[in-house]
């Protein structure tokens, strides 16, 4: 297969993969009111499923990034879809809150080795003017499966039951990955054109050496810290917001996941292909036009999560989230791509593993606040104060953009193109 057809393919396949591993991971938080009625849960409680999650997804992604630079890419992706819908398969089962972390902690470990090897591996098929649209074409597949997860898991908690919702999400995994096993074309970082510093690929470099050296990169360390402002609103976000139109507008379970799915994932799959094409127009002209993309959106991001709880209206809370999230689909597709202009290959996937830790334990923190203060001063609140790094990631990324003058070598020659 050429790989004018083949590097679209991968993007499909993973992109299904995407979507089912956040199905995996979100449709635990649509049956909150459940799990706590049926196995009698604390909001700490509740809260602790995502963040015990988020913990060692986080701490494992820097692990998955570096088996993703180190080994070939496709049998890592393999291996956690494979593990990952075997753990999904077992929340069917579970009986008690412990039993429910511990699958949690699994379901963490298990994801964390995906998503840094699934972006890598697409962007060693595309080059620097198809990167962000690659990128945001199978991120797409995030917001998706969020979506579909709560609405999934909702219906199927009150028309069947939720175990079934669990199991038959585990055994299309499996089938998913003999259909990658067949049709996903291999690629090795190994053998990948460096983008830049050439002199300093070496497989056998230590994970700490690969961290340090993503680390010491500026924009690399800028876009690190937009992952942590990012997801100390948006995790806190997904996890809570069913709960908090369950209650506070006394809606059902399904229709609070169908509302969600149209005003904040939906929003967030357009604004993901809407950022796409625009940085990829952008980065012919200015190397740093993926970084503007990044400000633009986090400028319409961070008052509009401030907003949140201050808004009484359902319609006009909906209008709100759905200009959050159009601009946070915009924002996220265009880390890799950034990663990959400034980082050479063997360190793509250890970067996103670091983004991913860096995003993930603000998540898990978010969260926790969320649930620590949301009797004292309610969800929407909660979620107002997690604007406030946001701001921050404003200021940091326009340091970036000023100051990331020392562009790679092929970046340049790209949008001299």
């Amino acid at each position: 297969m050429s790989n004018r057809y083949s590097k679209w393919l991968v993007v499909a396949l993973l992109w299904m993969v995407a979507c089912l591993n956040y199905m995996d991971r979100m449709a635990v938080f649509a049956i909150f009111p459940i799990l706590q009625r049926e196995m009698h849960l604390s909001n700490v409680s509740l809260a602790m499923l995502g963040s015990v999650f988020l913990w060692m997804y986080g701490l494992c992604s820097p692990l998955g990034g570096y088996l993703g630079d180190r080994f070939p890419r496709k049998p890592v992706i393999l291996c956690s879809l494979l593990i990952f819908s075997a753990v999904t398969l077992a929340n069917g089962t579970a009986q008690s809150q412990i039993q429910l972390l511990t699958l949690r902690v699994l379901l963490g470990i298990s994801e964390a080795l995906f998503l840094p090897a699934a972006v890598a591996h697409i962007a060693s098929f595309h080059s620097n003017s198809t990167r962000s649209l690659a990128n945001a074409l199978v991120l797409t597949g995030l917001p998706a499966g969020a979506g579909l997860g709560g609405f999934y898991s909702g219906f199927m908690a009150e028309h069947f039951s939720w175990r079934i919702g669990f199991y038959l999400l585990g055994v299309f995994g499996f089938l998913l990955c003999l259909v990658l096993w067949i049709l996903l074309p291999t690629g090795n970082a190994a053998t990948t054109q460096i983008d830049t510093n050439t002199d300093d690929l070496s497989p056998k470099i230590s994970v700490l050496g690969k961290m340090a050296g993503v680390l010491h990169n500026r924009a690399s360390a800028c876009l690190i810290f937009m992952a942590f402002a990012l997801s100390l609103s948006s995790w806190p976000s997904g996890s809570w917001l069913p709960t908090y139109f369950y209650e506070r507008f006394h809606m059902s379970l399904t229709r609070a996941g169908f509302i969600l799915a149209l005003i904040t994932y939906i929003p967030a799959i357009a604004g993901g292909l809407f950022g796409g094409l625009l940085a990829d127009r952008f980065a012919k002209k200015d190397a740093n036009g993926r970084i503007s993309v990044q400000i633009a959106a986090l400028t319409f991001m961070a008052p509009t999560m401030l907003a949140v709880g201050f808004l009484s209206s359902v319609q006009v809370l909906s209008a709100n989230l759905l200009l959050y999230s159009f601009a946070r689909g915009s924002l996220e597709v265009n880390s890799m791509p950034i990663f990959s202009s400034r980082l050479p290959s063997d360190r793509w996937a250890t970067a996103y593993g670091l983004y991913n830790l860096s995003g993930t334990i603000a998540g898990s923190i978010g969260i926790l606040f969320v649930g620590y203060f949301k009797t004292a001063w309610g969800i929407g609140m909660s979620l107002s104060c997690m604007s406030l790094l946001l701001f921050a990631a404003i200021w940091v990324m326009r340091a970036a953009r000023d100051t990331s003058s020392q562009v790679s070598l092929s970046a340049a020659t790209d949008v001299a193109q």
